[in-house]
């Protein structure tokens, strides 16, 4: 029994000596926690872009419908939802942004929560521009954190200005 003591203590000093390729083992645990920390944030970053070029749509859009404004021979809302999606970058994929334009009567009605009429209303009248876009991660291993489709939207209320343009 102590033979094997001595020989198994023999065996773990030279071991011990002997570092060479200790340095290849350690990068190699520790490398899939390095990248899938790198893809994380790199999916974040891409999702933060897409967050922000949502909300520059839909403000783009509010601001066009509220002030009246559209292009001759279309209406207020097809202008305002077309300068919505002439927003969207060249990051997102035109296939997967839904765009939705609704009036309420007031603040009061709109964030109840309930649908309002399609369009952008009329003068006095609260107006929703909502930009929905449904991003994938493209990287599996990332997939896992964030799941495999993820909903992001940006909602903007304003109301109507009292007197649109003829």
């Amino acid at each position: 029994m102590l033979h094997k003591i001595s020989s198994t203590l023999a065996i773990l000093k030279r071991i011990n000596r002997n570092q060479r390729g200790t340095s290849l083992i350690e990068f190699a645990l520790i490398f899939p926690i390095l990248i899938t920390i790198i893809l994380s944030t790199l999916v974040l970053g891409i999702m933060l872009v897409i967050k922000v070029n949502l909300q520059s749509c839909a403000m783009a859009g509010a601001y066009y419908g509220a002030t009246g404004a559209y292009a001759t021979g279309s209406t207020r809302t097809a202008s305002a939802q077309a300068v919505m999606s002439n927003g969207i970058s060249g990051l997102l994929n035109p296939a997967n942004v839904t765009i939705t334009i609704q009036s309420f009567i007031n603040f009061t009605t709109a964030s109840l929560g309930g649908s309002g009429a399609a369009g952008s209303g009329s003068a006095g009248q609260v107006g929703k521009y909502q930009v929905e876009y449904s991003y994938s991660p493209s990287s599996p291993l990332v997939a896992g954190f964030f799941g495999t489709s993820k909903s992001l939207s940006s909602t903007t209320y304003t109301k109507n200005v009292g007197t649109f343009p003829s």
